[in-house]
């Protein structure tokens, strides 16, 4: 569904009224994942505790072949699905109401933010929420932020300390704020 509230926008959100009883489920799940992420962030890194709990998180759904290292804060780990070979270094920033959708062999550095939701500029309690997806053989870059909506391209590089506010093409290196293409891959 398209947005067409007070923001003009491009991509396409789905706009959902915190004061709303619609909102709960939400609320809830925040807050199983906010108590799983604490608990992962106070256990002993590369441990089957680590690992047990942040499956716990993924509800089930961290595979044999992926890493995620804390600390970490994923407020929705019911919406993070990460294929295999994945590996996220420390201190991730997830907001997934979204949804994040991570495919196969990627790279995601460390204090990485991921941000699928925003606020409509005129009503706060309006959430605008959008879909990441990482491609496979993606690399994302220490300390890069991407926002709502975005696509990050099969084989494409997220240079550090990047803003990514739109959709990165197959087999290309972004970079800045905001990111633009900087090379195209072979």
């Amino acid at each position: 569904m398209h947005y067409e509230g007070g923001n003009k926008l491009e991509k396409v959100f789905n706009p959902i009224d915190m004061r709303e009883t619609s909102y709960q489920p939400y609320m809830d799940e925040m807050i199983r994942s906010s108590k799983l992420s604490f608990k992962i962030n106070q256990t002993e890194p590369f441990t089957e505790a680590a690992r047990k709990l942040t499956n716990d998180l993924l509800q089930g759904s961290l595979l044999s072949s992926s890493n995620i290292i804390g600390p970490l804060q994923i407020d929705n780990g019911a919406n993070f699905k990460l294929a295999n070979n994945v590996f996220i270094n420390h201190s991730l920033t997830a907001m997934a109401i979204g949804g994040i959708e991570i495919e196969n062999n990627v790279m995601i550095g460390p204090e990485v933010t991921l941000l699928t939701a925003n606020h409509d500029f005129d009503d706060h309690h309006i959430l605008l929420i959008s879909k990441i997806h990482v491609k496979e053989n993606a690399w994302v870059g220490a300390r890069a932020t991407i926002l709502p909506g975005v696509t990050i391209g099969k084989n494409a590089v997220v240079a550090g300390g990047s803003v990514v506010t739109k959709d990165v093409p197959d087999n290309t290196v972004v970079g800045g704020n905001p990111a633009k293409i900087l090379k195209k891959l072979d």
